[in-house]
């Protein structure tokens, strides 16, 4: 008797255990709409085809300019919106079947690894696939860090019920839902089969945010965050049906984000990127991205929310000559070791270069800038921004670069 008692003593303290790692930390939604062009999105504002995110989108934040800057579809998006950075990819036979494997991290690695959370509080919720994309083999990461994979059904309505079964029976505090079908109508290059997909993955976003405004586990302290992997060609390059090159309409996707730090019916016309949406959740959820390249999009917090969560450590001290010819030096302070992101972006919110991203040591730094691109080409004359960012603050400044003749 007193042997059954000690077992059942130790399995209450295990259950409570577990229910308390899930009740821990900010939890996190995203959902990744394969295929949707932004001007039938929320880049309609007759809200004709997405009433539902419209909503949503009164109630939280959309980033007016968000873009694919690198490939536009989806077997190097989707890894690129894993990663916070857009990465190789390995071909590779895994469990029998041709797949591929992403070279760098992925936030689920990341999220599993700095919280030492078990597979089951992290999933990947999709249509049923046999050959999946796979995160990464890095060795500092790896499979054993990978997310619980639901790979069922055929229709995104079938993977919206799937996950809703799996925020009811397990609770996870990261689901990442791929709604595949917009991409396979918009390739049919039928227009009523195209919005009709956009208009059920709408009406799903919506069924995913009532479920988690109905659930105590859920309610108050989850943010969810609606984004695409590419858009679609323009009709100025081909129309709806297909995608692929860096036109407008491809590259041109929509952000969205709700939750308990977001700002409420705001509007960022901030030029944000593809693995900063990666980068953004993993602030959220206060993970280290660590070998990310993209950038937190700061902007979208409340000035209450978790914009104010992490204290600044970074002091820019002074950035001279500016104007500059040939050499300008970057001249900042660090209060504590932390990681650093350093980068020169255009007028236009695009990469330019990238400085410095790593660990760095507390004290005073500094780094120079000869004008020059990521491949080493002189750039235009011009207006530049730099963005020094550690623990999760952003510092900026602009840099006028004039080439000495």
């Amino acid at each position: 008797m007193i042997h059954k008692l000690k077992i059942t003593f130790i399995l209450i303290l295990l259950v409570n255990s577990l229910f308390s790692f899930a009740e821990e930390g900010e939890k996190i939604v995203i959902v990744i709409i394969d295929g949707a062009r932004y001007s039938e999105t929320l880049g309609d504002t007759t809200r004709a085809y997405t009433p539902k995110m419209w909503e949503i989108a009164d109630e939280g934040t959309m980033i007016d300019n968000f873009y694919n800057d690198g490939q536009t579809y989806t077997s190097r998006a989707i890894p690129a919106l894993w990663c916070g950075a857009w990465t190789g990819v390995v071909d590779t036979i895994y469990e029998g079947h041709e797949t591929q494997y992403s070279v760098l991290p992925s936030i689920f690695e990341y999220y599993r690894k700095d919280k030492n959370a078990p597979a089951e509080d992290c999933y990947y919720i999709l249509k049923e696939i046999e050959s999946l994309w796979l995160p990464s083999f890095d060795v500092d990461y790896g499979p054993d860090y990978w997310p619980t994979f639901n790979s069922v059904g055929e229709t995104d309505e079938d993977v919206a019920e799937q996950a809703l079964l799996v925020m009811e029976e397990h609770h996870p505090n990261f689901l990442w839902v791929y709604f595949a079908d917009v991409d396979h109508e918009g390739h049919s290059g039928i227009w009523s089969n195209y919005i009709g997909a956009i208009k059920t993955a709408d009406s799903l976003v919506g069924v995913l945010w009532n479920a988690i405004q109905t659930d105590p586990f859920y309610k108050d302290a989850t943010t969810m965050l609606v984004t695409n992997d590419h858009g679609r060609h323009d009709d100025q390059h081909g129309g709806f049906s297909g995608h692929g090159d860096g036109c407008d309409g491809c590259r041109h996707i929509e952000l969205l984000a709700i939750g308990p730090d977001i700002k409420k019916n705001f509007v960022s016309y901030q030029n944000r990127y593809t693995p900063d949406m990666a980068v953004t959740a993993s602030h959220v959820m206060d993970i280290d991205p660590a070998k990310a390249t993209g950038e937190a999009m700061m902007e979208i917090f409340a000035a209450n929310g978790l914009a104010n969560h992490a204290k600044s450590i970074a002091t820019v001290k002074s950035v001279a000559p500016n104007p500059f010819g040939s050499n300008t030096r970057i001249q900042y302070t660090l209060s504590e070791n932390s990681h650093v992101s350093l980068r020169i972006r255009d007028f236009s919110g695009k990469p330019i270069k990238e400085l410095i991203n790593g660990k760095e040591t507390a004290g005073d730094k500094s780094v120079s800038w000869d004008g020059t691109n990521n491949s080493g080409l002189k750039v235009a004359n011009g207006v530049y921004f730099y963005t020094l960012e550690s623990n999760n603050n952003m510092i900026s400044g602009k840099i006028i670069y004039l080439q000495d003749n």
